[in-house]
C-alpha cells in the first residue's frame, strides 16, 4: 500500500512539473481613428463621431478625440463645416441634398482623412405597410432549467416598397409606442380618482434591417419585407397587471441607402450573427471607405454613410387576432413622444385613438 501511495505521489508531481501557463505577448498598438457617420437630409439625424482604440489591457473609458476638424464637401458645391460639441460629436448647421455627391474630411493633428464620393439617394418612400397573423416562437426556461416552447400570437407587420433606377436598397428602424390605461379603485366615499393614461416603447435592438432586390429577380419592388411583430397581448410588455393597453403608435423610420452602405452593413449583420464556427466571417473582412490621405499606411475605422430619410407613423389597433378587428391607419401628426411616461387625469397630446 505504501509503495501504490508513492508511486501515486511521483505521478502526481511528474505531472505538475509539466503543466505550463501561456501567457500569450500582446503588444500594445498604436491608437486607430475610428469614424462613426450618418448623414441624412434631416438635421436631427446627422452627425459624425471620433474616438480613438485602445490596446487589450488597457481598461480607461473610450478614449474621445479632440480638437479635429469635420467637413462634408459637396463635389462643385459648398462645404458643410460640422459642430465639435467638445467631445469628437460633431452635427451640422445644415443638410445634404439628394442626388448630389459628397465626400467627408476630417483632419486630425497632423493627418487628413478622405472618404470615397457617394452620391445621395433620392427620398424613400413606403408603397404599403400591413400586418398579417403570426406565432411567434421562442426557448425560455422552466424552474428546472429546462428549455421550453414559447408561442406568442401577434400580428407581423410589412412593407412594400419601389425599386427604381436611382434607389433600390433601404435600411429601417423602428420604435413602437404602446398606450395604457390604468384605472385606480374608486374609493368607498367620494368622486373616483383620476386615470392614469401612460405609454411605453418598444425599441428596434436588433440587427440593421435592411432590404433590395432579390439576388437574380427583376423585380420592380420590395416586397412583404417584415419590419417587427407585436403580440396581441399588450400585457407582456407592461409592467403591472393594471394597466390595459390602449393601442400602439408605430414610428417607422426609412432610409434610402447606396449599394456600397448595404453590404458594408450586411457584412456587420453577419458579423453580429456569428457563432464560432470555422467559417464565420472575421472582423478585419469588414473594411469601411474612409482612407488617410496624408499617410496611406494608417488605418482608420469606419464609413461614410450618406442616406436619405424619410418617417412614417401609424396607429394600429390589433384587434385579437382575427383580420376584421384590425384598425390601422397612417398618421399625419409628428409630435414628439418621450420614451416612456404617464399622465394622471388627462391623455397625452399625442394620444391616438379608434
Amino acid at each position: 500500500m505504501r509503495k501504490e501511495i508513492i508511486y501515486l505521489a511521483l505521478f502526481l508531481a511528474l505531472f505538475v512539473s509539466c503543466e505550463e501557463y501561456y501567457n500569450p505577448d500582446l503588444d500594445v498598438v498604436p491608437s486607430i481613428l475610428v469614424v462613426e457617420s450618418q448623414l441624412t437630409n434631416n438635421p436631427a439625424k446627422n452627425f459624425v463621431k471620433l474616438s480613438m482604440t485602445q490596446d487589450f489591457y488597457n481598461t480607461t473609458e473610450e478614449q474621445k478625440v479632440i480638437g479635429a476638424k469635420v467637413e462634408l464637401v459637396q463635389v462643385g458645391g459648398q462645404t458643410i463645416k460640422g459642430i465639435d460639441g467638445g467631445t469628437g460629436y460633431f452635427t451640422f448647421p445644415s443638410t445634404p441634398i439628394p442626388g448630389k455627391k459628397y465626400f467627408l474630411r476630417i483632419t486630425n493633428q497632423k493627418d487628413i482623412y478622405q472618404s470615397e464620393t457617394v452620391l445621395m439617394p433620392p427620398i424613400p418612400k413606403i408603397d404599403t405597410l400591413y400586418t398579417l397573423n403570426n406565432i411567434e416562437k421562442s426557448y425560455r426556461t422552466d424552474v428546472f432549467g429546462s428549455p421550453q416552447l414559447v408561442e406568442t400570437p401577434g400580428r407581423k407587420i410589412y412593407i412594400d416598397a419601389p425599386i427604381t433606377s436611382s434607389l433600390e436598397y433601404y435600411r429601417f428602424d423602428w420604435r413602437a409606442v404602446l398606450q395604457w390605461v390604468y384605472t385606480p379603485p374608486a374609493p368607498a366615499v367620494g368622486p373616483p380618482p383620476p386615470a392614469w393614461f401612460g405609454w411605453k416603447s418598444k425599441y428596434d435592438i436588433g440587427m440593421f434591417n435592411l432590404a433590395g432586390p432579390k439576388e437574380f429577380s427583376n423585380s420592380d419592388k420590395v416586397t412583404k419585407h417584415p419590419i417587427l411583430s407585436l403580440a396581441y397581448n399588450s400585457q407582456v410588455y407592461l409592467d403591472s397587471a393594471t394597466q390595459v393597453g390602449s393601442n400602439w403608435i408605430l414610428i417607422l423610420d426609412e432610409y434610402g441607402i447606396t449599394k456600397s452602405s448595404y453590404d458594408f452593413h450586411e457584412k456587420l449583420n453577419k458579423q453580429f450573427a456569428a457563432e464560432g464556427s470555422l467559417f464565420d466571417p472575421v472582423l478585419t473582412q469588414v473594411y469601411g471607405n474612409i482612407h488617410c490621405t496624408s499617410d496611406p499606411t494608417k488605418i482608420v475605422l469606419g464609413f461614410f454613410d450618406m442616406n436619405s430619410h424619410h418617417q412614417y407613423r401609424y396607429f394600429l389597433n390589433l384587434g385579437a387576432g382575427d383580420d376584421r378587428q384590425v384598425n390601422q391607419r397612417r398618421m399625419n401628426r409628428y409630435l414628439d413622444i418621450p420614451y416612456d411616461g404617464y399622465l394622471i387625469g388627462e391623455r397625452p397630446v399625442f394620444w391616438e385613438s379608434n
